[in-house]
């Protein structure tokens, strides 16, 4: 059987992973439908999230639980001002903004990550690469473009500090934790990210006997398909791909909370949002074998 390469690894993780966040808003939706707050939605995920990764890694593999007291503080900062910020001020958008306008502020990150990048690393942006940014950029904005509505303005500088917050993020994980487990790096994101927004958002725990089976199942779904799994996968990709690299395969996530919306919801899409779905498909494809076809050059 053929040996997969790290790159074609890397790109197959961070797709799955993508595909994973991209559930995020049919849960969330379920979510906030049932009588969660946001702050109740972000705690018990992240909470769920790292006491489901304890258990398991103490019961299976406690090696990767094992990291040392540099990787420990690096890990805490990446979820307290990393994943625990950006998750909070993308919520505190979607509170002031229409979900629309606070999707499209947060999917602006793959031009942050560029933009970074390219003046504060070595992953210089090519002219090629930068052609197919602009171009997925473009079918996103045409597959998400709809009601825009603005409640409150400062909403806005949130939706855009959401979507810079999750850039550095990306960039950080890529650079600082190239030697970590990506498992054992999820695991104490998590945790970080949990204790950060129990603290921020205060949720009664004392209530949680009262949740439904509904609302249980939601959260699991949420801890397990949007976070433990593709948190880890996204990790492991930033360890094979350039952080430029992965931005751009990230925007599978929206092409995946459009067809499961479509399908889930019933909510059927234009024909402007599937020329849209069109050419982001088409982008990813084309930067991909690009990238292959310069290798074998």
């Amino acid at each position: 059987m053929p040996k997969i390469s790290p790159r074609l690894r890397g790109t197959i993780e961070i797709s799955i992973a993508s595909m994973g966040f991209g559930f995020l808003g049919i849960f969330g939706k379920w979510a906030f439908a049932s009588g969660l707050s946001v702050g109740e939605f972000l705690s018990y995920r992240f909470a769920l999230a790292g006491l489901l990764l304890w258990i398991a890694l103490l019961l299976f593999k406690p090696n990767l639980v094992k990291l040392t007291k540099k990787q420990i503080f690096t890990a805490a900062l990446l979820g307290i001002f990393g994943y625990g910020f950006f998750a909070t001020l993308y919520f505190e958008a979607i509170d002031g903004l229409s979900v629309t306008l606070a999707a499209l502020l947060l999917y602006t990150y793959p031009f942050w990550i560029n933009i970074f990048s390219h003046f504060f690393t070595h992953d210089k942006i090519s002219r090629k690469e930068a052609l197919y940014l602009v171009t997925a950029s473009t079918g996103l904005v045409l597959l998400l473009w709809g009601h825009i509505e603005v409640k409150n303005i400062w909403a806005i500088a949130a939706g855009l500090g959401s979507a810079i917050s999750y850039a550095i993020y990306v960039l950080l994980s890529g650079k600082l934790q190239k030697t970590v487990h990506s498992v054992s790096s999820a695991l104490y994101v998590i945790t970080f990210a949990a204790l950060a927004l129990i603290l921020f958002h205060r949720p009664d725990f004392s209530q949680i006997h009262n949740l439904t089976a509904f609302q249980t199942s939601t959260i699991l779904g949420i801890a397990l398909v949007c976070t433990v799994l593709p948190l880890s996968l996204e990790l492991a990709a930033l360890q094979k791909l350039k952080s430029t690299e992965v931005a751009l395969l990230m925007m599978i996530e929206p092409l995946t909370a459009a067809a499961m919306g479509a399908w889930l919801f019933k909510e059927s899409l234009s024909a402007r949002q599937l020329i849209g779905v069109v050419i982001v498909v088409a982008s990813l494809i084309a930067n991909t074998l690009a990238k292959k076809t310069t290798r074998l050059d």
